[in-house]
């Protein structure tokens, strides 16, 4: 009887980890920009930026880092719109544009609204963890939420005095 019970729970924690290490490895965020041609990068471009607006993907980017990536874009599309595209670029530019890249995909994918975030916590009363996930745009909207709701309960509370 004993040994079942081993088995059993030996399979709960197959099943449970198992799954999860499946999951965070098809969780790796798509680079937003990646473009080698002037074209394409004006499209992505213009999606990225409208992207950047309220409701959009990345409408939870910070002030400063919406404008490093508004910089860093118009400084790629100045390098493309200067040699068409990559392959006539010199190693430098290359370097340059390869570093600006990689900075602005690590902005995105950072504020991206639809990252999954994954918990392993025991909820109160409870030794056994539960696995909850949520995307990172409901954690930001939940977060702003209650740093709006007790702004406004300190208002009361000092408005009553």
């Amino acid at each position: 009887m004993k040994a079942g019970i081993f088995m059993v729970a030996v399979a709960v924690l197959f099943a449970t980890f198992c799954p999860a290490t499946a999951l965070a490895a098809e969780e790796k965020p798509d680079a937003a920009v990646n473009a080698s041609t002037k074209d394409a990068f004006e499209t992505v471009s213009v999606w990225v930026r409208k992207q950047m607006e309220a409701g959009g993907r990345y409408s939870y980017v910070a002030a400063a880092d919406k404008s490093k990536v508004n910089s860093e874009l118009d400084d790629m599309g100045k390098l493309l719109q200067a040699r068409g595209d990559v392959d006539h670029m010199t190693p430098d530019e290359k370097k340059e544009m390869f570093v600006k890249q990689t900075d602005v995909n690590a902005i995105l994918a950072k504020h991206d609204n639809e990252r999954i975030i994954c918990k392993n916590e025991a909820p109160i009363g409870s030794h056994i963890p539960v696995k909850t996930c949520q995307t990172a745009g409901m954690i930001e909207a939940r977060r702003r939420n209650d740093v709006q709701y007790m702004q406004n309960a300190r208002a009361r509370l000092s408005g009553g005095n």
